[in-house]
């Protein structure tokens, strides 16, 4: 396990005993990261920073349940893209004036939690099966926000590979997902979550 890694994972350790500096460290290690992919699914900077926010109280509130020994990231990455994918509900709903006519149950579930930890825990089974090298790519862009030449150059290899590796790595999660009987059972009662893998 890597230093940053061993790092993070105390952090998750002391945040879940209260500690404001850990949230504080986190905020700064994830919110970039967290920010563009919000960002890039919603395609408004102002609903952006607001999600970005709500996603970051939501840690604090949720951070006894956080998974011990677990980085921070996989779970920010979820919920983050669970927001985002709320505010296009919410965005759909109001330009279609649909409101008035759609059921209750087009709306998220009361225990949202629940179907955040169903979607966190495939996620990481998924990046669990990826191949070591891949994996680290994989985490290195997506959860820790580096971009490509960063990772590239972390890893001492092409700027080309390490877009290979995304793109396989993206292609694998996206269909181990999907074969989940979980995932299935999700899409059919809200069908935007579908959308969380298509990026």
């Amino acid at each position: 396990m890597s230093s940053k890694a061993s790092e993070e994972i105390a952090l998750v350790a002391a945040l879940q005993e209260d500690s404001v500096t850990a949230f504080d460290a986190l905020y700064r290690m994830y919110f970039s990261a967290v920010y563009a992919n919000i960002l890039h699914l919603v395609k408004d900077e102002t609903a952006a920073q607001d999600i970005v926010q709500e996603v970051f109280i939501r840690l604090w509130e949720k951070r006894k349940l956080l998974h011990a020994g677990q980085p921070a990231g996989n779970w920010l990455f979820v919920v983050s893209y669970n927001r985002a994918l709320n505010h296009l509900r919410s965005s759909l709903r109001q330009r279609l004036k649909i409101a008035e006519i759609a059921p209750d149950t087009a709306e998220m579930p009361e225990d949202e939690w629940q179907v955040t930890s169903i979607q966190l825990d495939m996620l990481e089974r998924a990046i669990e099966q990826l191949p070591p090298q891949r994996k680290k790519v994989f985490l290195l862009c997506k959860m820790q926000g580096k971009t490509y030449a960063e990772a590239a150059s972390e890893l001492q290899i092409s700027h080309y590979t390490v877009k290979e590796h995304i793109t396989k790595a993206s292609r694998f999660i996206r269909e181990y997902v999907r074969l989940q009987p979980e995932w299935r059972a999700l899409v059919a009662a809200f069908p935007l979550f579908a959308k969380i893998f298509e990026q």
